[in-house]
Order: C-alpha cells, then sequence, then structure tokens
C-alpha cells in the first residue's frame, strides 16, 4: 500500500540496540500526528498491540489473573498478523514465566492455580518445584532470571528483558518493511524507548519493587501476570 511507502520513512530511526538509546527521535504528540495516516482498522490493531503490550495499564484492576489471561486472549486472536501477534505472544509467555518464578519465590507451595499466558502453562504447573518448570532448553535464561530475582537484581532482568523485545521487534521490522507489521514494531519499540528513559536510578528500582508487591499481594491477583516485571 502505498500509504505505508509514506509513513514509514516519516519515522526517525531508532537505534538498533537499547543501550544505544540517548533520546527519543520524536515525542509522541509528532508520533500519533503521523499514525492519523493509517486507516480506522490499521488503528484499531495497532491500539490493540499497544494495549497487549503496555507495561502499565490502567482500566483492568479488576481483573483475576484468569480474567486477564482470557482477555489477551481474545485481544491476540484480534490480530491480524500472524508475526506481529507471536512477538506479543512471546512478551505475555515471558512474563507469564516470571511471574511463576515469583509466585514460587513468595511460597506459593504448588502451581495448580497458577494462571499464565502460553501453551506451556501446563508445565509450569506440573513441574512447579524444578528452578526452570522444565523449560531450561527453550528458555536458558530462566535460571539466571531466578538467581537475580533471589539477589533482588530486578532492574538487571528488567533490562534483559527489554533488549530482547527490542531485537525482536527491530527483526520484525526489518524483515516486514512497509508494511502495518513496520509501523506497529516501530511503534513498541518507541513504547519501550520512552519507558526507559523514564528510568532514574535507584527510583525505577523502587517503581518496579512497588509494583511487584502490587503484583503479589495475595494467592488471588488482581494485577495482570505480566505486571510482575514492569515498571508490557
Amino acid at each position: 500500500m502505498s500509504l505505508y511507502y509514506t509513513l514509514v520513512p516519516a519515522l526517525p530511526a531508532l537505534p538498533p540496540s537499547m543501550s544505544q538509546l540517548k533520546e527519543l527521535p520524536i515525542s509522541v504528540l509528532q508520533l500519533e500526528q503521523r499514525l492519523t495516516m493509517l486507516s480506522e482498522d490499521d488503528r484499531a490493531v495497532l491500539e490493540r498491540a499497544l494495549r497487549l503490550f503496555q507495561r502499565e495499564r490502567s482500566g483492568d484492576e479488576g481483573f483475576s489473573d484468569r480474567d486477564e489471561v482470557l482477555h489477551w486472549q481474545q485481544e491476540l486472536a484480534a490480530i491480524p498478523d500472524k508475526p506481529l501477534r507471536r512477538v506479543l505472544e512471546e512478551n505475555l509467555e515471558w512474563r507469564s514465566l516470571i511471574a511463576a518464578q515469583r509466585y514460587r519465590l513468595a511460597g506459593q507451595a504448588e502451581g495448580g492455580s497458577f494462571q499464565g499466558y502460553g501453551r506451556r502453562v501446563w508445565i509450569i504447573k506440573r513441574d512447579w518445584q524444578q528452578p526452570d518448570f522444565g523449560l531450561g532448553r527453550r528458555y536458558p535464561w530462566l535460571i539466571e532470571s531466578l538467581a537475580q530475582l533471589k539477589q533482588g537484581q530486578c532492574l538487571e532482568l528488567e533490562q534483559q528483558i527489554l533488549e530482547r523485545l527490542w531485537r525482536k521487534l527491530r527483526l520484525l521490522e526489518q524483515s516486514h518493511p512497509f508494511t502495518l507489521m513496520a509501523i506497529a514494531a516501530y511503534r513498541l519499540r518507541w513504547s519501550l524507548a520512552e519507558y526507559r528513559l523514564r528510568w532514574q536510578g535507584d527510583a525505577a528500582q523502587t517503581h518496579f519493587s512497588q509494583l511487584v508487591d502490587r503484583a503479589l499481594s495475595g494467592l488471588e491477583l488482581d494485577e495482570p501476570v505480566d505486571a510482575v516485571t514492569e515498571a508490557g
């Protein structure tokens, strides 16, 4: 579509690595103004993807974990582009794994009641007592993330998750040029960039810990599973 050939070059480049990020190349106002070029249907997909990806959400505080997962499934089903949907799914799967680790460290003795996203939740429940939930071959970072959580290195863990997502989104953007997927990947990377730049040393650690505490307030939590690593 010619619209995409006009819009994509109008989006100033974000750096290849999040570690190279110094400032936002475009303000949110300027970005949203340019995105008004999209059709109503495209904007609906973009907004849905952003809601699924957003690290700080409001409006769903009354959802139980189970309701939240069902909501994710419904939202994902409405994303028509499979590569974009897969990146969003991976984000939710990773955060579900970290959530499971946090719940276990907080004293949840068994995984039968755990509510998370992904095809492997049943494995998490079955292998609750294993440090990596029996998924270490697929997710080799699980042992490291567990050690980081035990040592209170939440900020370092969050940074690593963000870097993985950044790389996934950049690859999506590069492999589907001049498409809605490229625009969505850019918008989601911008969201990560804005979030990352708001971090300020100890304040970021404090804010992260507060969200973790909210996510772990009781065994039947009202916060979304992915909130456990959101300062998403």
